[in-house]
């Protein structure tokens, strides 16, 4: 298949020699693709705004910036409303719809800007030194709601200075709090004035406004200890006079409070009732009348998001992973009925929004070989349609073939995965294979776009001639629950069983050359890459990231304390057994494959030190290893150098190894 030149790898700063490839799909291209973060649609339907993410070189870094564009809701009139070279992001109508309100950091932080929709420039509406978390518009549109960080007070600022600066652990926190911003009102300065509501010492995550602008109902941490941040409580707050009342307060998180159009009646999103990560998840009714709690229906996978109310309150609709697929329900407020609101539907839904009134979604749409836009859909009937065309130089790139496989594994469970054809595939001959493994362990591979942008190029080893498999072994999301339970204390076991048979299921169609095989994954897929390292020498390469490598030292000091817990049932010093049998460093005698380490210096979901502790066990072992540590990255790069130097690394290092190319490093 002839391939198309595409614009040049000097576009990020690279010299040529430094460039593998000048394919349609090397990391140097995809980076470049743009993005889209937020589709909004007008509360008359009429119009839809959203912000657009794209590569740019500012005094000469490399940084994504958004901007903000608006179109009529069929694709036509499409303007840009904002400029420059600082970031615009999160923009929502006024509910009158002749203003938007955004967040940009023109100032140096993320503070609230408003913008009349007739013409002319942004107004400034807050300059806080935290920036704003998120907000929302009360319903007459002269008071805006906002989340903030509490700011560094002054005698920290001195203690910084004289180097007096010392804490102790997780007993003073800055909280997120709730504040009231009111647009007819001015302070001092001439700009709006800002009163604060929430004064407990409790995180807020998510809040909502009622129907008369008297109450705002808001899920926070169930106690000042950042622990707690998790297992939210849900109260609400009269903006007036401050009274307080107590929604949801049970021992498990709630979450997304979101009042009925009536005022009568409050929905949420409720986690398990164990409070076991990746368990149970449902949608609740609060009557504020009676104080009745009412659950609505199941949905097959368990909603994982509360979306709103329908337009005339009889409902309300979430959205949920469906094996590779996203699917929208409507649950009825009696609790009697589920619908799937996108049957048949192909691809991956992302922020999914109701607009003011409940008429139209605003959504993102991908799959395997479209990239993703924004698109819109009446509330009525899912009926998606298309609303910006962001990059459309890639409509006439060759994209790699991706499908559906299943296969039975070793206890006659049958497993999900997709896989991507070598770009030139022809049948008959056979191929290197890379198996890919997500994170999780409630992760899930969906139909997303296989050019885009992350640290791990798949189109371009597909470009090259590679297969890739992704499966979603048990433990995954978007199956039910019970498969998604089916790893509890088995990290490890049945899931690397999944895996593997996942991997003799493509040798035996003749796809594959079990000589030429790889494996790579991050954080769950970086613990799973390390198991099947020091399980079998099958593979002749790895790429690892932010790897889960010991199970005790992870679970005590992440910042997710009752994770590792929930999966294994008991704490560590309850069980240190069932923590050292599931670790990957126990087996890294066994280890005889070159690996590729990545890891973010200031990851604190899977701590730096999980990787080195690999890398040094590695190397005094004498396994060929290369340990790629990213400054500043959190757990997965996202700045653009950190992202591109990922995605090289991983595809130079698969090459070497699986095709006996020249090391780029």
């Amino acid at each position: 298949m002839k391939r198309i030149s595409l614009i040049s790898l000097l576009i990020l700063g690279l010299s040529s020699a430094n460039a593998q490839t000048k394919n349609n799909w090397s990391p140097e291209q995809t980076i470049t693709h743009k993005g889209i973060s937020t589709v909004r649609v007008s509360p008359d339907g009429k119009k839809v705004v959203y912000a657009v993410k794209e590569l740019k070189t500012i005094e000469g870094k490399n940084e994504f910036i958004s901007h903000l564009f608006i179109s009529d809701n069929n694709n036509a009139n499409s303007i840009q409303l904002t400029h420059g070279e600082k970031n615009n992001l999160n923009p929502k109508w006024s509910p009158d719809g002749k203003h938007i309100a955004f967040v940009s950091n023109r100032d140096g932080k993320n503070n609230l800007y408003l913008l009349k929709i007739g013409g002319g420039e942004a107004e400034s509406l807050t300059k806080l030194k935290t920036g704003i978390n998120d907000f929302k518009w009360s319903t007459k549109g002269n008071q805006i709601a906002f989340t903030s960080a509490d700011s560094e007070t002054e005698e920290e600022g001195g203690n910084k200075k004289s180097g007096n600066d010392w804490y102790f652990m997780n007993e003073k926190f800055k909280q997120g709090r709730l504040h009231l911003l009111h647009l007819n009102k001015k302070d001092n300065n001439g700009m709006p004035q800002i009163t604060a509501l929430s004064k407990d010492n409790r995180h807020i995550n998510s809040f909502s406004w009622s129907p008369d602008d008297q109450w705002i109902a808001y899920a926070h941490a169930a106690s000042a200890g950042v622990e707690d941040n998790v297992f939210c409580d849900i109260s609400m707050i009269n903006v007036n006079s401050g009274e307080l009342k107590v929604i949801a307060n049970t021992p498990v998180g709630e979450n997304q409070p979101l009042f009925s159009p009536d005022g009568n009646s409050i929905a949420y999103y409720n986690l398990d009732e164990k409070g076991i990560w990746g368990g149970t998840t449902s949608v609740k009714i609060f009557a504020l009348k009676d104080g009745s709690v009412k659950t609505l229906s199941d949905t097959p996978n368990g909603p994982s998001e509360l979306i709103g109310w329908s337009s005339d309150g009889k409902s309300v609709f979430t959205i949920e992973s469906f094996h590779t697929s996203s699917r929208i329900f409507r649950l009825s407020n009696d609790g009697k009925q589920a619908i799937e609101w996108n049957t048949g539907m192909k691809g991956v839904l992302g922020g999914l929004e109701l607009n003011y009134n409940g008429t139209h979604f605003g959504f993102m749409l991908q799959n395997t070989v479209m990239p993703q836009d924004g698109y819109i859909s009446s509330s009525s009937s899912f009926s998606p349609q298309k609303i910006s065309n962001i990059n459309p130089e890639l409509a006439a790139l060759p994209v790699p073939k991706t499908e559906l496989i299943k296969w039975k594994s070793y206890d006659g469970m049958e497993i999900e995965g997709l896989l991507t054809y070598p770009l030139n595939y022809e049948a008959g001959k056979k191929y290197p294979f890379i198996l890919n493994i997500h994170g999780g362990p409630a992760g899930v591979f969906s139909e997303n776009f296989i050019a885009g942008s992350a640290v791990y190029p798949l189109a371009a080893l597909a470009e090259n001639d590679i297969f890739i498999l992704r499966p979603n072994p048990r433990g995954s999301n978007g199956y039910g629950l019970k498969f998604r339970e089916a790893n509890h204390r088995d990290w490890g076991g049945g899931d690397y069983k999944d895996l593997m048979a996942g991997v003799d299921y493509v040798i035996s169609k003749g796809w594959v050359d079990p000589d030429k095989m790889g494996v790579m994954g991050w954080s769950y897929g970086g613990f799973m890459s390390s198991w099947v390292v020091g399980h079998t020498n099958r593979f002749k390469v790895a790429s690892i990231g932010a790897p889960v490598v010991d199970l005790v030292t992870q679970d005590l000091t992440d910042d997710i304390p009752s994770f590792l817990p929930s999966y294994m049932v008991k704490q560590p010093y309850e069980d240190w057994a069932v923590y050292d049998e599931h670790s990957p460093l126990r087996f890294v005698q066994n280890v005889k494959t070159p690996v590729l380490l990545q890891h973010g210096e200031a990851d604190i979901r899977v701590p730096f030190s999980q990787g080195l502790m690999y890398y040094n066990a590695l190397k005094r072992r004498g396994v060929p290893v290369r340990f790629l540590v990213l400054p500043r990255q959190p757990h997965g790069p996202v700045e653009p150098a950190m992202i591109l130097k990922s995605a090289q690394t991983t595809l130079s290092w698969m090459l070497h190894y699986l095709k006996g190319k020249e090391l780029g490093f």
